[in-house]
């Protein structure tokens, strides 16, 4: 389970994070959202790793991540992906795909010399468990292309399989449906609910209401920094708080 507990991040005299906590399951898919400026990306970039907290902690199965720290974050078992994709824009998808992988010995020198048979194994094991991911994503056509030249809602998916060869514990989400057309959003949906039934936990940062409500076993709502709602899709959409944070107006 991921904890974040009153965490309070503050830059100069700027209050982003004020007390803030959520929790996600193992098995479940939890939705972050809020308004322009809330600190929903704050948030996600205190559990990534990025930012040092005032206050508060974060834990993974009951013990500390290394806060500031995104290699010692992502060796716990955390993934991120990011709103604009961060691929190699001129490789292939496949090559993206590996370069992924967290089991790399050919990246070792002594491993590289000394241990060949051991570096050809993980890497046959590394292609398999690619082939396996992006066929999952419908994106196996397209393997040998610049990764590049995909959509923008391909892009999306692709940054997905990339995070999925380090076999994370916990994937962060950030805008996954950001740009994307419908079809691919509805994918993008199938993909995750298959990921939270193989036990995967998943934390949604996003804007688009319908796919939260679709996807999402609970939701947390951040309004200037601060929790202000927590509940299933169908109880955020009738909060009255949620709907002044959002309309600005009386419900």
């Amino acid at each position: 389970m991921l904890t974040v507990a009153e965490v309070s991040v503050a830059f100069g005299g700027f209050q982003a994070l004020k007390d803030a906590s959520l929790t996600v399951g193992a098995g479940e898919i939890v939705g972050l959202v809020g308004p322009n400026g809330s600190g929903k990306s704050t948030l996600l970039n205190v559990i990534a790793g990025v930012h040092v907290p005032k206050s508060g902690r974060v834990e993974l199965d009951g013990r500390p991540l290394p806060l500031g720290s995104i290699a010692g974050v992502a060796a716990r078992g955390l993934g991120r992906t990011f709103q604009v994709p961060r691929l190699a824009q001129r490789l292939t998808v496949f090559d993206n795909m590996m370069a992924g992988a967290g089991n790399q010995p050919g990246e070792r020198l002594f491993d590289l010399f000394l241990r060949p048979g051991t570096v050809a194994e993980a890497e046959k094991a590394n292609e398999a468990r690619a082939v396996a991911i992006l066929k999952r994503l419908d994106l196996l056509h397209k393997a040998n292309g610049i990764a590049g030249a995909l959509s923008g809602g391909q892009q999306k998916l692709l940054t997905m399989g990339v995070l999925l060869m380090a076999d994370p514990k916990i994937l962060l989400l950030d805008e996954p449906a950001a740009g994307v057309n419908p079809v691919l959003i509805d994918q993008q949906v199938a993909f995750l609910k298959l990921l939270r039934d193989e036990g995967r936990s998943i934390l949604i940062v996003e804007h688009n209401m319908e796919m939260i409500s679709s996807v999402c076993d609970r939701v947390y709502v951040l309004d200037a920094g601060s929790m202000i709602a927590t509940g299933t899709p169908a109880e955020i959409r009738a909060n009255d708080d949620v709907i002044r944070s959002y309309l600005g107006q009386p419900a």
